[in-house]
């Protein structure tokens, strides 16, 4: 979770800034989290609408059973791909909207990203250069294609 629930851009700015990037994706857990705090936010009554934004290159590959430190046998290999899937399709009946930032930058890409935003009834944008401008250019746009 690189934001939680806030109306301050110089916030998101300076989160965005100090993103970190690279090594192991726990795409599962990020989405599960974000799941989490924007329920708590919609129930205390801080906010009405819940937009999570996912920048992912859409390789998760650390199971969410992993990122909260359960104990899986060796011989156990979960389905991330699934995983996510249904994490998605949770999204999709929370009612909250999910935008996609594809940042894969590989010649031929997996569309993994599509298929997680389409999952969860959201809204995909492919992001090969994903510099702090142009990922705030992006979330700008598709909040006020959500709000239109």
């Amino acid at each position: 979770m690189l934001l939680p629930p806030t109306r301050s851009i110089s916030m998101a700015r300076r989160r965005l800034e100090r993103m970190p990037c690279g090594g192991g994706s726990p795409l599962a857990h990020g989405l599960t989290q974000a799941v989490r705090i924007g329920t708590n936010a919609q129930q205390s009554g801080d906010i009405g609408n819940v937009v999570i934004v996912a920048i992912t290159d859409g390789r998760g590959n650390i199971p969410l059973a992993r990122s909260l430190g359960e104990t899986m046998e060796p011989e156990e290999k979960p389905d991330i791909k699934q995983e996510l899937l249904d994490i998605a399709a949770r999204i999709r009946t929370t009612g909250f909207q999910l935008l996609v930032m594809d940042t894969e930058r590989k010649f031929v890409s997996t569309g993994f990203g599509k298929e997680l935003a389409k999952t969860a009834g959201g809204k995909y944008y492919q992001l090969p250069k994903a510099t702090d401008q142009a990922i705030a250019s992006m979330a700008r746009s598709a909040i006020a294609d959500i709000k239109s």
